[in-house]
């Protein structure tokens, strides 16, 4: 990240979490691999090695992964890919309680923000109320929704946002 980006939130502990998790399913998934296929020295080493790099790559994605604040801007920055939303471009921060259907059942996931942009387009934040960053953090929760949609409504953030996207 540039200076000029900085994280909207700190991120929670649950992260480490995660990054543990998946060491250890990675462990898991070699140790079972090298035994289904009967793999040699060699071979179980490279697995390791291709399984570790897989596993850095994918911790550091996680610790990046969030959402940013720029003077012009929002960067959404997800596990595989980034999104750059200029202020000017946003017309709603919301929150909206999410709910996933599983097959008949309707389970309610909890609240999350979202961003509606003037072309119509809705973009999840990934700022979700029980996710990682904010479970048992309501008010953490509740402070950053409130500071974007002050950036949002803030003439300033949007006349940058509009001249650094001419």
């Amino acid at each position: 990240m540039s200076p000029e980006w900085d994280r909207a939130y700190a991120p929670a502990a649950g992260r480490w979490a995660v990054i543990v998790w998946e060491a250890g399913g990675l462990a898991y998934l070699h140790w079972t691999t090298v035994r289904l296929f009967d793999l040699g020295s060699t071979a179980a080493w490279a697995l390791a090695g291709f399984f570790a790099v897989l596993w850095v790559v994918g911790s550091w994605q996680v610790r990046l992964m969030g959402l940013y604040v720029s003077p012009a801007a929002l960067r959404l920055r997800g596990v595989i890919r980034s999104r750059t939303v200029p202020f000017g471009e946003i017309a709603a921060v919301t929150v909206e309680e999410v709910v996933h259907r599983l097959g008949p059942w309707r389970i309610p996931a909890g609240r999350t923000v979202i961003l509606t942009l003037r072309d119509g387009v809705r973009l999840n934040t990934a700022m979700w109320e029980r996710g990682l960053d904010f479970h048992r953090r309501p008010a953490e929760f509740h402070a950053v929704y409130q500071e974007l949609r002050r950036r949002i409504a803030d003439p300033v953030h949007r006349r940058m946002s509009s001249r650094s996207s001419s």
